[in-house]
């Protein structure tokens, strides 16, 4: 009995010790839920599956996307590209430079071509000059695709100056450049090869070197202060002060074309364009008398002046037509008693069927033959005179006539 109620003791001892540490207690129904194994199964698995799916399209994604900036690299780096390496353009434009090149050469100077505000232009027609006038004259190869080519005529070196420009040593000079516009910027072409390119404000100041407005033309009165200063120029240019025969001065506010000859020879008929400095009159083209085709070749070496400064006549054709005396106009002049003496003329200038007098009273007369004899007459004027001569002849004699 005894043994029997220690072992009851025990047993209650054990369950009791059971109890207190939940040994034998069953598991909550929501035990999964705080079990790791559950989490895994509500978080992991599914989880698991959406995240491979946002991998494979962010994959995908980041391909697509890499493609596109590809293409973009790719149209961006075409559109940045150098334009010469568009070799069909290139040439191109090399092909018309070198064509307006040798049509300058062979057939400019004849046809008044010249740089009108930095662009090729035809003085004589008129009009700027373009690759379909070289096609059609034979110099350029037809088929070409030429739109928006522009023709210019200027010095090398102030292209190169340019950022963009690469001109090369032999085209430093004077002559043809062919240009074109593409995505804002000009591409210019030599004779020989590319000439870089240049973004288009360039462009616009590189051809502003070359504008020719300098304001208004006009002839220069004789009694104005500035018409002495130009002369005393001319002797400082000649190196010795000496009166002179004027024929005109005619003038812009950049440039002066002063048409004289000395008193001791007023057939000895000379031309010279000055250049306004800061009010200092400088010689800056002497001679124009011995240029057949003056515009062109002031133009060659002073490219901004306004060849409409110019007088209409050219002297080169009047070399040596040009007379200090003509008998039969001053025959004329003593038929109708306008003299007595010769020592009466201060001043005469003729062609083979045109005279101008100015006496030692200061009267002006002029004389015309129409082949078969002279005749003269009184005249008010140098102006009238002129119109003297434009109505009987059709042409401007203003390089024998004395200005008032």
């Amino acid at each position: 009995m005894r043994n029997k109620g220690i072992f009851c003791l025990l047993l209650a001892f054990c369950v009791f010790l059971m109890s207190s540490c939940n040994l034998s207690s069953p598991l909550p129904p929501d035990a999964d839920a705080a079990d790791g194994k559950g989490g895994t199964t509500e978080i992991i698995v599914p989880g698991g599956k959406t995240d491979k799916a946002d991998e494979k399209q962010a994959a995908e994604k980041a391909k697509n996307d890499e493609k596109k900036n590809e293409k973009s690299d790719s149209k961006k780096g075409t559109q940045n590209k150098p334009f010469w390496q568009a070799s069909k353009v290139y040439d191109t434009l090399t092909a018309v430079a070198a064509a307006a090149q040798q049509d300058y050469k062979v057939n400019g100077a004849k046809r008044g071509w010249m740089s009108k505000n930095g662009k090729l232009y035809g003085y004589y027609d008129g009009c700027y000059i373009t690759p379909d006038m070289l096609v059609k004259e034979g110099y350029l190869e037809s088929g070409l695709d030429t739109s928006g080519f522009e023709l210019l005529l200027i010095d090398g070196e102030d292209l190169a100056a340019y950022n963009g420009a690469s001109v090369s040593s032999g085209n430093m000079n004077f002559g043809v450049f062919a240009a074109v516009k593409q995505n804002g910027k000009y591409l210019l072409a030599s004779p020989s090869g590319k000439a870089g390119q240049i973004v288009q404000s360039d462009y616009q100041s590189l051809l502003a070197k070359y504008n020719q407005s300098h304001g208004n033309i006009g002839r220069l009165s004789s009694a104005t202060a500035e018409y002495g200063r130009i002369l005393n120029y001319i002797c400082l240019y000649e190196g010795r002060f000496a009166d002179y025969y004027v024929r005109e001065i005619r003038k812009d506010n950049k440039y002066a074309v002063v048409v004289f000859s000395t008193t001791g020879n007023t057939a000895n008929i000379k031309e010279y364009v000055l250049k306004n400095d800061n009010g200092f009159w400088e010689v800056v083209y002497p001679n124009v008398q011995m240029d057949a085709y003056p515009i062109t070749a002031i133009n060659r070496l002073i490219p901004d002046f306004n060849v409409e400064v110019l007088p209409k006549y050219n002297l080169a054709a009047w070399r040596g037509l040009v007379k200090a005396e003509q008998g039969g106009a001053v025959a004329a002049m003593f038929g109708k008693y306008y003299i007595t003496s010769k020592t009466q003329i201060q001043y005469q200038c003729a062609t083979a069927n045109c005279a101008y007098f100015r006496l030692t009273d200061g009267s002006r007369y002029v004389a015309y033959s129409n082949g078969d004899y002279w005749t003269a007459a009184p005249v008010s004027s140098d102006i009238a005179a002129r119109n003297y001569f434009m109505e009987r002849t059709g042409g401007d004699y203003s390089f024998i006539i004395l200005d008032d």
